[in-house]
């Protein structure tokens, strides 16, 4: 058994270790809190709440599909949008499988049916995956920063509207420098896995799309976490921009960390620790449980309708292949 095999049955029994203790940690306060747990008052708004939950969350994952959309344009990539999305949307369903990488996996493999080259596949996820953690940071951080025990009357005299935002656009410099230092570090593994196509970062054009439409996704998050909070559960409003941050950090932690499938246990811990200042503790628990029932129904309802989509796609290209040869 070589040393990198060792290394990756470590870095697993880590991620899985750190994922239990995680979901242990969010289960033991149910458990404790399982007493005063806040019920849904269910009537017209909440039925219409639950309803709006999984819709907004199939747009966020509708909208990532966009984004490598863009991203394959920027490759000079093009194909249809509807044959992206369905492969994007089918795709996605990997990553509840165990080590959270089977829905890059499934992309690169249902990429070449429609061909999309392997190594632009590659970059391109690459790029999704610098672009995704530098904007949650940025949005993340802003929140914190404004937010977190309530700092906002805390802001030096500088910090003002324009210095946030130069501040947030200097996190979305982050993926220009680490495809750059990708490139020049590691010149070797770069050309193995790329077949020597060209690893560069998106134009200014794209990137400006690209991070427009990840702050989108975090904000249908973080309005859904807003309508079940105050529909569900009575909770007093909060600002958008601050459940929206907490989420993208939470969001960050489950997706960063090897062996959580779908963040499951590590974005709860998360979010039950942010969230339990504003909400309390108990709609803090009960949002985290909420929120997957949410995404995941929204994830099954996107592999389906992915799955739809290629089915219509594919019939719609055998249709004009048979008139092709009739009229031949």
């Amino acid at each position: 058994m070589n040393r990198a095999h060792l290394r990756g049955i470590a870095k697993k029994a880590l991620g899985w270790t750190v994922t239990a203790i995680a979901a242990g940690f969010f289960a033991e306060r149910i458990i404790a809190n399982a007493s005063h747990m806040p019920r849904i008052a269910w009537g017209a708004a909440a039925v219409g709440v639950s309803i709006a939950s999984v819709l907004l969350a199939l747009l966020a994952i509708v909208l990532s599909g966009l984004i490598w959309q863009v991203l394959l344009k920027d490759q000079r990539v093009r194909r249809p949008l509807v044959d992206v999305e369905a492969l994007f949307l089918v795709s996605q369903f990997g990553k509840y499988l165990p080590g959270n990488v089977g829905q890059f996996v499934g992309r690169v493999v249902l990429g070449r049916d429609i061909g999309i080259p392997v190594p632009v596949t590659l970059a391109t996820m690459l790029t999704e995956v610098l672009w995704s953690i530098g904007t949650a940071l940025g949005v993340s951080t802003l929140s914190l920063y404004l937010f977190l025990d309530h700092r906002t009357a805390l802001l030096p005299p500088w910090l003002s509207t324009a210095g946030l935002c130069v501040c947030f656009v200097a996190l979305l410099v982050v993926p220009w420098i680490g495809t750059t230092l990708i490139r020049h570090v590691f010149p070797g593994v770069v050309n193995k896995v790329f077949a020597g196509s060209e690893l560069r970062p998106p134009g200014w054009g794209a990137a400006l799309r690209v991070s427009a439409l990840y702050v989108a996704t975090y904000a249908s998050m973080g309005l859904i976490l807003s309508l079940q909070a105050q529909v569900f559960f009575g909770a007093s409003p909060a600002p958008l921009l601050e459940v929206s941050g907490f989420f993208a950090l939470a969001w960050l932690a489950g997706y960063l960390l090897p062996g959580a499938p779908a963040g499951i246990g590590v974005r709860e811990s998360v979010m039950l620790l942010l969230f339990t200042p504003h909400y309390g503790e108990s709609v803090a628990l009960a949002i985290g449980i909420t929120l997957r029932f949410a995404t995941t129904l929204a994830d099954a309802l996107a592999f389906v309708l992915g799955w739809y989509w290629r089915f219509v796609s594919r019939r719609s290209e055998r249709h004009r292949a048979d008139i092709s040869d009739e009229h031949d």
